[in-house]
């Protein structure tokens, strides 16, 4: 049987335009679903850029980088853009608001069959 990765990276550089060399350079990664990571560097050295390029937010680099089956990638920015009205709660819930929109709709079918969530 073959190897599902959550996400793979096959040969990623990514070099801004008019910068000397690439800020990413070849990057070959495979990530086995339930796998944790950690993305750490000195500031300028790319972190950012890859999580941009996983997230798909970034697409204009050379090589391959794709999720896997079944697999959604989520991101939030380092500086994100909150609703300043809304509370910390409300602004997670309007990122998660279609899950959420589900598992409410659930708990109402569930309810009106008898069968408490």
């Amino acid at each position: 049987m073959a190897v599902q990765y959550s996400y793979v990276m096959k040969g990623l550089t990514k070099t801004f335009p008019g910068a000397p060399k690439p800020v990413l350079d070849n990057i070959h990664l495979q990530f086995l679903p339930g796998t944790k990571i950690a993305i750490i560097g000195k500031n300028g050295a790319g972190k950012s850029t890859l999580m941009k390029i996983m997230a798909g937010q970034d697409d204009e680099f050379q090589g391959e980088a794709w999720a896997g089956e079944g697999i959604r990638v989520g991101y939030l920015a380092q500086e994100p853009h909150l609703d300043e009205s809304k509370t910390v709660k409300e602004n997670v819930m309007d990122g998660v608001r279609p899950v959420a929109d589900l598992v409410d709709r659930f708990n109402e079918i569930s309810n009106i069959m008898g069968d408490p969530p």
